[in-house]
């Protein structure tokens, strides 16, 4: 039977989509309430990875009930050492695409991974349009004259139009079917599992996002589609406005848009006027790692000399 937790059902859905072996680890500080809970993967040649539409490796860090900093910093360097102790005995390269929550990197730095730092845009719940841009609420203006109309839903079938429109569009895929998605809302629930679409008049699905709670505070954006024909009348604007409010119905704190690293995109995102939040991926040192660094300080010696 699969364990009730977000975090669980998440591993579940990797697990039997991916065919990947998932390690469900829980990092303990001694004598104390705190603890981290952690997803790794391991794919068929048991190699460390992280599954195709994963943004982070799912970390979440609970400290005690204390407030005070200095133990807060010390509980979670205790379980970062916990964790790093883990992934050196990993075999192979290790790649760990950290979340927005873990800022702390020192302890892995301290230790020799490799760190780069990646960003996202994160928005903070209940939300106003007033922080959004004159461009966005002119958009959702005209949607709702338009007579589109945006809900929750679990139709799997309408999300999937809408995906492989942005899949031909854009020339990617999401690597996921309409059995996928069945399978991921069966097993993750509407408590984990939102789903919205927008509509047209005609009843046409034109719009679709999906958002995973894997803890009780925060969502972050799964995938998200958009039919060609309706992009200019203001449907996705509209659909994520109304996501806003549904997961503030719900006690949602913040939403996490998983990603504003590629120009056009960051700028469609960075509109909604959320706050622009670095996150790190951390490698574990090995040979390749030293021999890429080895490169790189060649040609920055070269490039000294030159001038």
């Amino acid at each position: 039977m699969i364990e009730q937790t977000p975090l669980a059902r998440w591993a579940e859905f990797n697990r039997q989509k991916w065919q990947c072996t998932v390690m469900n680890t829980q990092f303990q500080t001694p004598q104390s309430e705190a603890y981290g809970e952690c997803l790794f993967f391991l794919n068929k040649r048991n190699n460390f990875f992280l599954p195709p539409q994963n943004p982070y490796h799912p970390i979440m860090f609970h400290t005690s009930s204390t407030t005070k900093p200095y133990r807060i910093n010390k509980q979670w360097h205790i379980v970062a050492n916990q964790m790093i102790d883990k992934l050196l005995k990993v075999r192979g390269s290790v790649i760990l695409n950290l979340p927005p929550d873990i800022s702390d990197i020192r302890p892995f730095t301290w230790r020799g991974f490799r760190a780069d730092v990646k960003y996202t845009y994160c928005v903070d719940l209940p939300y106003s349009l007033e922080q959004a841009s004159k461009a966005i609420r002119n958009k959702i203006r005209k949607a709702e004259a338009a007579g589109y109309r945006s809900i929750r839903s679990d139709n799997m079938e309408h999300v999937y139009q809408c995906l492989i429109e942005t899949e031909k569009r854009q020339g990617f895929s999401h690597q996921l079917s309409v059995q996928d998605l069945i399978l991921a809302r069966d097993l993750m629930g509407e408590d984990a599992f939102r789903c919205y679409i927008c509509y047209s008049k005609d009843n046409e699905p034109v719009s679709a996002n999906i958002s995973l709670i894997l803890n009780q505070s925060q969502a972050i954006g799964w995938i998200a589609g958009s039919k060609s024909a309706h992009l200019s009348g203001g449907v996705v604007q509209h659909l994520q406005a109304y996501e806003f409010k549904d997961l503030e119905s719900i006690g949602i704190t913040r939403f996490d848009f998983t990603g504003a690293n590629i120009a056009s995109i960051s700028e469609s995102k960075s509109d909604w006027g959320g706050t622009l939040v670095p996150y790190y991926v951390i490698k574990k040192p090995g040979l390749k790692e030293v021999l890429r660094a080895g490169r790189y300080w060649y040609y920055f010696i070269k490039r000294l000399s030159q001038k």
